[in-house]
């Protein structure tokens, strides 16, 4: 059993050249997987992006590059040869479990999802409400999770004009973060649990679960509910504890907390 945070990163970078070659650059408008899409660094190995029957996965944040403007890039020229030294990309991130799209528009089809304006990685050093993803996304046992981008800003269309002679292999065009919590064994199955139960998964939840089992080992307990109660008393105070520290999310367990 473990509870793991992770992280994961995806970026893609110049290949040397002006940048019109499709093999390395992605064509604008059409999603592309970070886990096993055909650009940027990918992971290596074929994945399926299967969550194992004894995982249960909890995706905290989703964060990307940000960019507006099909004209947002720098260039420096030396030599006689311009290289483009930025690029901040429109970019969007969705989440895919199974065939359905998280973001999707409200006729029910996929959206974009979240753009990286709202949600840059890394985050700016001017202080902003930048968009949280809460509550956080549960991906279950013999699910499949991927994780794509759309760019709407052309990196090849633009490289065509001659807006530059080559992009360097160090100039990042575009990147994704994702953290994410892997819960396994038997804090998968209390995971699952929890959710059943109505309480927000999270490390702290899961081993005050865990040490109410131990704790209680032996009785006679008809229903979760002695559990559902204690957690709940449990949860409430780590809310109250994060008020006094002046760290509470009240958009979190809602304002009730007494």
């Amino acid at each position: 059993m473990s509870i793991r945070k992770q992280l994961y990163t995806w970026e893609l970078y110049g290949d040397g050249t002006q940048g019109t070659n499709p093999i390395v650059y992605p064509a604008a408008g059409i999603p592309y997987s970070i886990l096993y899409g055909a650009f940027g660094n990918t992971q290596a190995g074929s994945q399926t992006g299967l969550v194992n029957e004894d995982q249960f996965v909890v995706i905290d944040k989703i964060a990307s590059k940000p960019g507006i403007s099909p004209t947002d890039f720098t260039t420096a020229t030396d030599g006689g040869v311009t290289s483009l030294t930025s690029w901040n990309p429109n970019m969007f991130v969705n989440i895919v479990i199974d065939t359905t799209g998280y973001y999707q528009d409200p006729q029910n089809v996929f959206a974009n999802g979240v753009s990286g304006t709202a949600s840059p990685y890394p985050r700016q050093d001017q202080v902003m409400p930048y968009y949280d993803l809460w509550p956080p996304i549960y991906v279950l046992p013999d699910q499949t999770l991927d994780i794509r981008y759309t760019l709407n800003n052309d990196i090849i269309a633009s490289a065509v004009p001659a807006n530059w002679n080559v992009i360097p292999i160090t100039t990042m065009l575009a990147s994704v973060f994702v953290e994410y919590t892997n819960y396994s064994g038997t804090d998968a199955m209390m995971a699952r649990k929890l959710m059943n139960l109505g309480i927000p998964i999270t490390p702290s939840t899961v081993d005050s679960f865990r040490r109410l089992l131990l704790e209680n080992k032996g009785l006679d307990t008809e229903t979760f509910s002695f559990y559902l109660k204690t957690v709940e008393a449990e949860r409430k105070r780590e809310d109250k504890q994060k008020r006094m520290q002046g760290l509470d999310r009240h958009h979190e367990y809602g304002s009730d907390v007494k």
